[in-house]
C-alpha cells in the first residue's frame, strides 16, 4: 500500500472511531428551559450553545451567562442553573445523575418517591437527592469560598469527608473550610425553578403537581408561552391543571386534546444575603 493510500485509510479509520465515540456518548438529559446565553462543553471540545431539547452528557460542564438561566431534565431530576453559574455533570456509582456546583447557584427538584439518590455537590460537600427540592450555593469570604446546601421538603443528608449532617426541611448545611459542618435557617427566597419553559411534555408537567415540590405560589396565572398559545393553569385551581384544552395538531390528524401549558415563576434569587454570610441576619 502506498503511503498516500495508507494516510487516507488511517484518516478514514480515525473518523469512524470518532463518530463511534460520539455515538456512544453518555446522554444524561435534555435542555428543558433556557433564557439568555447557556453553553455545554465536553472535555477537549469547544463550548456549544444550548437550545430547547438539546442533549447534555455525563461529562459536560454547563455554564450560564449574566442574567441567563438554564433548566435541564437529568433523567427524572430537574436541575436549574441560575445566572453566572457553572455546573459539572456526571453519574453516581449507582448510575444516577450527579451535579457539582463550580460557581454560582443551582437547584435540583426530584419528584421520585424513592430509589437510588442523585447527588448535588459543592466544593467538598455532597448531598443525597431523592424526593427533595435542594439548592446549592457557593459564596466567598476572606478565608476562601464556602458552600451552602439547603432543603425545603425533606431531610437532606450532607457529607464532607468523614463528617455527615442532615438538614431538616427549611434548613441549610453550611460547609466552611476549617470549620465543622453546621446548620442554619434557610432563606425565604428560592432560585427560580423554570424560566422560559420549552414544550413541557409529561415529565416536566409532573413537576407542576403540588406533591412534587412546587407550591401554588410557584404557579403563574394564565399567560402566553412561546410556541404554546395563551392557555395557562387557570390561576391556582388544581382542577384546571387536569382540564385539557383543545389545540390544533398536525394537519393530517385534525384536533387533539393536549395538557395546558404552564409557566412557573418565583421571586428573584438571593443576591448575597443568606445564612452564614457576614453581616446578614
Amino acid at each position: 500500500m502506498k503511503r498516500s493510500e495508507l494516510s487516507r485509510w488511517l484518516a478514514a479509520a480515525a473518523a469512524l472511531l470518532l463518530a463511534g465515540a460520539a455515538g456512544a456518548a453518555d446522554e444524561l438529559g435534555r435542555v428543558s428551559s433556557v433564557g439568555g446565553e447557556a453553553t455545554a462543553q465536553r472535555p477537549g471540545e469547544v463550548p456549544r450553545d444550548l437550545a430547547c431539547g438539546d442533549p447534555v452528557y455525563a461529562d459536560d460542564t454547563l455554564r450560564t451567562g449574566a442574567d441567563s438561566r438554564l433548566g435541564v431534565m437529568l433523567e427524572d431530576v430537574m436541575t436549574h442553573l441560575d445566572a453566572d453559574t457553572e455546573v459539572s455533570l456526571g453519574r453516581t456509582d449507582q448510575a444516577q445523575p450527579a451535579a457539582r456546583l463550580e460557581r454560582g447557584k443551582v437547584r435540583m427538584l426530584d419528584p421520585r418517591d424513592g430509589g437510588a439518590p442523585a447527588r448535588l455537590a459543592a466544593l467538598d460537600a455532597s448531598a443525597r437527592v431523592v424526593g427533595t427540592d435542594t439548592e446549592a450555593y457557593l459564596f466567598s469570604e476572606k478565608v476562601g469560598p464556602y458552600a451552602m446546601l439547603c432543603e425545603w421538603d425533606a431531610p437532606l443528608p450532607v457529607e464532607r469527608g468523614s463528617e455527615s449532617l442532615t438538614a431538616d426541611p427549611g434548613e441549610c448545611v453550611i460547609a466552611k473550610p476549617k470549620e465543622p459542618l453546621y446548620t442554619a435557617k434557610a432563606h425565604d427566597e428560592r432560585i427560580p425553578a423554570l424560566a422560559e419553559v420549552c414544550d413541557p411534555g409529561p415529565a416536566l408537567a409532573r413537576l407542576v403537581d403540588p406533591l412534587h415540590h412546587l407550591t401554588p405560589a410557584d404557579v403563574a396565572a394564565p399567560g402566553p408561552v412561546a410556541g404554546l398559545g395563551t392557555a395557562g393553569l387557570g390561576g391556582l385551581n388544581p382542577a384546571a391543571a387536569d382540564s385539557p384544552v383543545r389545540q390544533p395538531c398536525d394537519s393530517d390528524v385534525g384536533t387533539c386534546t393536549v395538557p395546558p401549558p404552564f409557566v412557573v415563576f418565583e421571586p428573584d434569587p438571593v443576591t448575597g444575603c443568606a445564612p452564614g454570610v457576614p453581616g446578614c441576619p
